[in-house]
Protein backbone atom coordinates (compact mmCIF):
# COMPACT_ATOMS: atom_id res chain seq x y z
CA UNK A 1 0.00 0.00 0.00
CA UNK A 2 2.72 2.55 0.82
CA UNK A 3 4.25 1.67 -2.53
CA UNK A 4 1.03 2.59 -4.33
CA UNK A 5 0.82 5.86 -2.43
CA UNK A 6 4.40 6.65 -3.33
CA UNK A 7 3.72 5.94 -7.02
CA UNK A 8 0.65 8.19 -6.94
CA UNK A 9 2.63 11.07 -5.43
CA UNK A 10 5.31 10.73 -8.07
CA UNK A 11 2.68 10.74 -10.83
CA UNK A 12 0.94 13.71 -9.22
CA UNK A 13 4.18 15.66 -9.11
CA UNK A 14 4.91 14.67 -12.68
CA UNK A 15 1.49 15.90 -13.81
CA UNK A 16 1.96 19.21 -12.06
CA UNK A 17 5.29 19.99 -13.63
CA UNK A 18 4.66 18.74 -17.16
CA UNK A 19 2.14 20.89 -18.99
CA UNK A 20 1.44 19.69 -22.50
CA UNK A 21 1.27 22.59 -24.94
CA UNK A 22 -0.69 21.85 -28.13
CA UNK A 23 1.46 21.70 -31.26
CA UNK A 24 -0.53 24.44 -33.01
CA UNK A 25 -0.04 26.79 -30.05
CA UNK A 26 3.70 26.13 -30.00
CA UNK A 27 3.90 26.74 -33.73
CA UNK A 28 1.99 30.01 -33.37
CA UNK A 29 4.35 31.18 -30.62
CA UNK A 30 7.33 30.25 -32.78
CA UNK A 31 5.92 32.16 -35.75
CA UNK A 32 5.26 35.24 -33.60
CA UNK A 33 8.78 35.18 -32.14
CA UNK A 34 10.38 34.72 -35.57
CA UNK A 35 8.38 37.67 -36.92
CA UNK A 36 9.60 39.77 -33.98
CA UNK A 37 13.19 38.76 -34.68
CA UNK A 38 12.92 39.54 -38.39
CA UNK A 39 11.24 42.87 -37.68
CA UNK A 40 14.00 43.80 -35.24
CA UNK A 41 16.72 42.84 -37.75
CA UNK A 42 15.00 44.95 -40.41
CA UNK A 43 14.86 47.95 -38.08
CA UNK A 44 18.52 47.59 -37.09
CA UNK A 45 19.66 47.27 -40.72
CA UNK A 46 17.96 50.51 -41.65
CA UNK A 47 19.25 52.30 -38.56
CA UNK A 48 22.83 51.02 -38.35
CA UNK A 49 23.59 49.02 -41.52
CA UNK A 50 23.70 45.25 -41.93
CA UNK A 51 27.30 44.89 -40.70
CA UNK A 52 26.22 46.14 -37.27
CA UNK A 53 23.32 43.71 -36.91
CA UNK A 54 24.27 41.14 -34.29
CA UNK A 55 22.33 38.52 -32.37
CA UNK A 56 23.00 40.52 -29.21
CA UNK A 57 21.50 43.69 -30.69
CA UNK A 58 18.49 41.83 -32.06
CA UNK A 59 17.90 40.27 -28.63
CA UNK A 60 18.18 43.67 -26.94
CA UNK A 61 15.79 45.24 -29.47
CA UNK A 62 13.13 42.63 -28.68
CA UNK A 63 13.87 42.46 -24.96
CA UNK A 64 14.91 38.81 -24.75
CA UNK A 65 18.10 36.88 -24.10
CA UNK A 66 20.51 35.85 -26.85
CA UNK A 67 19.59 32.26 -26.03
CA UNK A 68 15.99 33.00 -26.98
CA UNK A 69 17.19 34.05 -30.45
CA UNK A 70 19.32 30.94 -30.87
CA UNK A 71 16.31 28.77 -30.12
CA UNK A 72 14.90 29.94 -33.46
CA UNK A 73 18.00 30.72 -35.52
CA UNK A 74 21.47 29.20 -35.57
CA UNK A 75 23.19 32.40 -36.64
CA UNK A 76 22.85 35.97 -37.90
CA UNK A 77 22.90 34.57 -41.45
CA UNK A 78 19.75 32.55 -40.72
CA UNK A 79 18.00 35.67 -39.42
CA UNK A 80 18.92 37.62 -42.55
CA UNK A 81 17.93 34.71 -44.76
CA UNK A 82 14.41 34.74 -43.33
CA UNK A 83 14.39 38.53 -43.70
CA UNK A 84 15.07 38.12 -47.42
CA UNK A 85 12.12 35.73 -47.62
CA UNK A 86 9.99 38.37 -45.94
CA UNK A 87 11.18 41.03 -48.40
CA UNK A 88 10.29 38.76 -51.32
CA UNK A 89 6.80 38.12 -49.93
CA UNK A 90 6.27 41.87 -49.55
CA UNK A 91 7.46 42.81 -53.04
CA UNK A 92 5.76 39.98 -54.92
CA UNK A 93 2.66 40.29 -52.75
CA UNK A 94 2.26 43.94 -53.80
CA UNK A 95 2.37 42.93 -57.46
CA UNK A 96 -0.20 40.19 -57.01
CA UNK A 97 -2.47 42.52 -55.03
CA UNK A 98 -2.52 45.30 -57.62
CA UNK A 99 -2.25 43.46 -60.91
CA UNK A 100 -5.14 41.25 -61.98
CA UNK A 101 -5.73 39.93 -65.51
CA UNK A 102 -7.82 42.41 -67.47
CA UNK A 103 -6.75 45.52 -65.56
CA UNK A 104 -4.98 48.41 -67.27
CA UNK A 105 -1.36 47.33 -67.28
CA UNK A 106 0.28 50.74 -66.85
CA UNK A 107 -2.17 51.83 -64.17
CA UNK A 108 -1.57 48.60 -62.28
CA UNK A 109 2.19 48.89 -62.64
CA UNK A 110 2.10 52.48 -61.41
CA UNK A 111 0.14 51.40 -58.32
CA UNK A 112 2.56 48.53 -57.67
CA UNK A 113 5.66 50.71 -57.80
CA UNK A 114 4.04 53.64 -56.02
CA UNK A 115 2.97 51.27 -53.25
CA UNK A 116 6.55 50.02 -52.94
CA UNK A 117 7.93 53.56 -52.86
CA UNK A 118 5.29 54.72 -50.39
CA UNK A 119 5.93 51.83 -47.99
CA UNK A 120 9.66 52.43 -48.34
CA UNK A 121 9.23 56.07 -47.33
CA UNK A 122 6.98 55.25 -44.38
CA UNK A 123 9.33 52.55 -43.09
CA UNK A 124 12.64 54.12 -44.10
CA UNK A 125 13.61 52.12 -47.15
CA UNK A 126 12.64 48.73 -45.84
CA UNK A 127 12.57 46.23 -48.70
CA UNK A 128 14.92 47.74 -51.26
CA UNK A 129 17.33 49.11 -48.69
CA UNK A 130 17.46 45.75 -46.91
CA UNK A 131 18.42 44.06 -50.18
CA UNK A 132 21.23 46.57 -50.80
CA UNK A 133 22.53 46.26 -47.25
CA UNK A 134 22.53 42.46 -47.26
CA UNK A 135 24.38 42.37 -50.59
CA UNK A 136 26.99 44.76 -49.13
CA UNK A 137 27.89 42.16 -46.49
CA UNK A 138 29.60 40.03 -49.12
CA UNK A 139 28.06 36.78 -47.88
CA UNK A 140 27.84 34.62 -51.01
CA UNK A 141 24.84 32.58 -49.86
CA UNK A 142 22.82 35.64 -48.83
CA UNK A 143 23.85 37.56 -51.95
CA UNK A 144 22.67 34.71 -54.17
CA UNK A 145 19.36 34.64 -52.33
CA UNK A 146 18.93 38.40 -52.67
CA UNK A 147 19.81 38.10 -56.35
CA UNK A 148 17.04 35.53 -56.78
CA UNK A 149 14.54 37.89 -55.13
CA UNK A 150 15.54 40.75 -57.43
CA UNK A 151 15.24 38.49 -60.46
CA UNK A 152 11.82 37.31 -59.35
CA UNK A 153 10.65 40.91 -58.91
CA UNK A 154 11.98 41.89 -62.35
CA UNK A 155 10.38 38.78 -63.86
CA UNK A 156 6.98 39.82 -62.49
CA UNK A 157 7.43 43.35 -63.84
CA UNK A 158 8.37 41.90 -67.22
CA UNK A 159 5.27 39.71 -67.17
CA UNK A 160 3.06 42.75 -66.62
CA UNK A 161 4.79 44.65 -69.43
CA UNK A 162 4.32 41.63 -71.70
CA UNK A 163 0.59 41.73 -71.04
CA UNK A 164 0.71 45.42 -71.92
CA UNK A 165 2.23 44.57 -75.30
CA UNK A 166 -0.51 41.99 -75.95
CA UNK A 167 -3.25 44.45 -75.03
CA UNK A 168 -1.78 47.17 -77.25
CA UNK A 169 -0.89 49.57 -74.43
CA UNK A 170 2.86 49.00 -74.44
CA UNK A 171 5.05 49.37 -77.53
CA UNK A 172 5.86 46.12 -79.30
CA UNK A 173 9.42 47.13 -80.19
CA UNK A 174 10.75 47.54 -76.64
CA UNK A 175 13.09 45.08 -74.96
CA UNK A 176 10.96 43.77 -72.08
CA UNK A 177 13.94 42.50 -70.07
CA UNK A 178 15.68 45.85 -70.38
CA UNK A 179 12.50 47.80 -69.52
CA UNK A 180 11.79 45.70 -66.41
CA UNK A 181 15.41 45.96 -65.25
CA UNK A 182 15.39 49.71 -65.89
CA UNK A 183 12.31 50.21 -63.73
CA UNK A 184 13.87 48.24 -60.88
CA UNK A 185 17.09 50.23 -61.25
CA UNK A 186 15.18 53.52 -61.11
CA UNK A 187 13.55 52.50 -57.84
CA UNK A 188 16.68 51.03 -56.26
CA UNK A 189 18.90 53.91 -57.35
CA UNK A 190 16.51 56.56 -56.07
CA UNK A 191 16.17 54.81 -52.71
CA UNK A 192 19.95 54.57 -52.36
CA UNK A 193 20.27 58.33 -52.99
CA UNK A 194 17.45 59.00 -50.54
CA UNK A 195 19.09 56.87 -47.84
CA UNK A 196 22.50 58.48 -48.39
CA UNK A 197 20.88 61.91 -48.05
CA UNK A 198 19.58 60.78 -44.65
CA UNK A 199 16.02 60.81 -46.00
CA UNK A 200 16.20 64.54 -46.71
CA UNK A 201 13.65 64.71 -49.54
CA UNK A 202 10.14 63.48 -50.31
CA UNK A 203 10.73 60.14 -52.00
CA UNK A 204 7.30 59.89 -53.59
CA UNK A 205 7.52 63.35 -55.15
CA UNK A 206 11.01 62.66 -56.51
CA UNK A 207 9.87 59.33 -57.94
CA UNK A 208 6.81 60.55 -59.89
CA UNK A 209 8.75 62.44 -62.63
CA UNK A 210 10.92 59.34 -63.09
CA UNK A 211 7.84 57.16 -63.44
CA UNK A 212 6.30 59.54 -65.97
CA UNK A 213 9.53 59.47 -67.99
CA UNK A 214 9.55 55.67 -67.93
CA UNK A 215 5.86 55.45 -68.78
CA UNK A 216 6.20 57.84 -71.74
CA UNK A 217 9.10 55.79 -73.11
CA UNK A 218 7.15 52.51 -73.27
CA UNK A 219 3.56 53.56 -74.00
CA UNK A 220 2.23 52.89 -77.48
CA UNK A 221 1.31 56.08 -79.33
Amino acid sequence: MPLLTEQYNVEQKHNKCCIIVPMTERRQKTDVRQRQIVSAARKLIVKYGSEHVTVRRVAKEIGVSEGAIYRHFKSKRDVLSLLIDDVENTLIGDIEDYYKPGTNVLDALEKVVLSDVSSVEQRKGVSFQVIAEIVSLGDKKLSNKAYDVINEYIKHIKSILSEGVKSGIVRQDIDLDAAASLLFSIIQGLINIWALSRYSFDLEQRYLPLWNLFRDSIIKR
